[in-house]
């Protein structure tokens, strides 16, 4: 049997940066609560080792005490809580992607340009919400669903996307968004680290015959891989586990080439051990 983890593998640059800096605002205010708004990145296993070090996840800016420490999430937040950080005197750690915060300057020069900005994503994603919170002129195609396109004064929108979407959905998407709207201007900002684990999947050998896809329920990046690996490879059996644990080796038996591939924020010893669990069996 062979088995195969796909490159990229664990973390992306961004998330590793935001665990850093979780870490950094953990070490610099040794005597206050540090709290991270939400999931610093999704994944579970993650957040369970931030508790270890005393940083605590809050789902409301208003259950954080004043005076404390706040740690925005990499996926971005939406622009009214800098204020409400700043009415209630916390320290404040952003810890966006700068994937994320450049398509925010996108939309906000875009705008300034008196231009729209059709913004493709997930309705409820933290990632979109930062970005629809920024201006009334942001509107979000979802399910399909664009306002009948009608885009008020303004035959050239800017078309941008979540970073996380699957570049399978993004291309058909924006050939639908061009024929309704003929001179929009498309500017596809999939991270490249997301893309790159798509376009490994896309790339698989012939012979394999199991796809696992390692990440949180919770990681759009992770789910969109699955979904990938679904659509491009209808014959290969492709599954989705968050670790080892949940790997039933009944389905790796009689395979022969078994690929493994993983999520941005799946931390590297948990595939590792999925790898170990398949190759000792």
């Amino acid at each position: 049997m062979k088995v195969e983890i796909l490159k990229p593998k664990a973390y992306c640059a961004g998330v590793s940066n935001a665990i850093k800096l979780a870490y950094k605002a953990r070490e610099e205010n040794p005597n206050k609560k540090v709290y991270v708004l939400g999931m610093l990145v999704h994944n579970n296993f993650v957040v369970e080792e931030l508790k270890k070090k005393d940083i605590q996840v809050a789902l409301d800016i208003n259950a954080i005490p004043n005076g404390e420490v706040i740690i925005f999430s990499a996926h971005g937040h939406k622009r009214e809580l800098d204020e409400i950080a700043k009415q209630k005197n916390l320290i404040i750690y952003d810890s966006v992607c700068p994937k994320v915060l450049n398509n925010m300057k996108l939309i906000e020069d875009n705008v300034k340009a008196d231009h729209y900005v059709i913004y493709i994503g997930q309705k409820g994603h933290p990632e979109a919400e930062a970005c629809l919170s920024l201006y009334n002129k942001v509107i979000l195609y979802t399910n399909n669903i664009l306002n009948n396109y009608h885009i008020e004064n303004d035959d050239s929108p800017l078309v941008i996307n979540q970073t996380t979407l699957s570049i399978l959905d993004i291309k058909s998407i924006h050939e639908e968004i061009l024929r309704a709207i003929p001179k929009a201007r498309i500017a596809n900002e999939i991270c490249g680290s997301t893309r790159l684990r798509q376009e490994a999947i896309l790339s698989l050998d012939k012979d394999v015959d199991l796809i696992i896809v390692v990440g949180d329920n919770n990681s759009s990046n992770t789910k969109r891989l699955l979904e990938v690996a679904e659509a491009s490879h209808p014959e290969v059996a492709s599954l989705m586990i968050a670790d080892a644990s949940e790997l039933d080796m009944r389905i790796c038996a009689n395979k022969n080439h078994i690929v493994i591939s993983s999520g941005a924020s799946t931390p590297e010893d948990i595939i590792d051990a999925v790898y170990n669990k398949i190759v000792n069996y």
